[in-house]
């Protein structure tokens, strides 16, 4: 295949894309906008957000605003590779544009953390981290399953339970220790 080939090819499969988004927008305007889910997500996404602002440590708002970002920014990008391989989907998307799940990765995972590395930050993490992971891929996913809004395909919830650990470390770390950004000084 020359180089011209390959730049067709590309081009078809972006062309691909963009008419199964042209066809899932359809869909979510049509048949999800307005659903009961759809309040559901939307609620998911607010609230959290609302109930956060009202309990958080305001001396340390920056700390956690930054581990939740991290969390929001990997897990996002996670939850893209994963349908991407076709592993999980999702049918009730808040915002048609992000087919990752909206109010879990941009709400209830990172309020979740956050909220669990202000309190009892004398508690070792390794058990903050282990019961954020259990909750989160036993609990949390089977629900939202049972919910009808996830769907995994080739995916086991035993197969998050260590990522949902590996995120609570990365983003403990970065609440206790915060971000070196080239500060120096006696």
């Amino acid at each position: 295949m020359d180089e011209n080939q390959i730049h067709h090819a590309i081009e078809q499969a972006y062309q691909l894309i963009v008419e199964a988004h042209r066809n899932m927008t359809e869909i979510w305007r049509n048949h999800v906008l307005f659903t009961r889910q759809w309040w559901l997500g939307v609620g998911l996404s607010i609230c959290p957000w609302l109930i956060w602002i009202g309990i958080r440590d305001q001396r340390a708002t920056g700390q956690f605003l930054l581990s939740g970002f991290t969390i929001i920014i990997v897990s996002s990008w996670l939850d893209q590779l994963g349908i991407a391989m076709g592993l999980w989907h999702y049918h009730w998307e808040v915002i048609p544009f992000m087919p990752a799940n909206f109010p879990w990765n941009f709400s209830l995972l990172p309020v979740t953390v956050m909220f669990l590395n202000q309190y009892k930050p004398e508690v070792n993490p390794l058990i903050k981290a282990l019961l954020f992971g259990g909750f989160s891929a036993f609990v949390a996913e089977p629900i939202s399953q049972m919910a009808d809004l996830y769907h995994p395909i080739h995916w086991k919830h035993i197969y998050s339970f260590p990522i949902y650990v590996g995120l609570y470390f990365m983003s403990s770390s970065i609440a206790r220790k915060g971000i070196d950004c080239g500060k120096s000084g006696p």
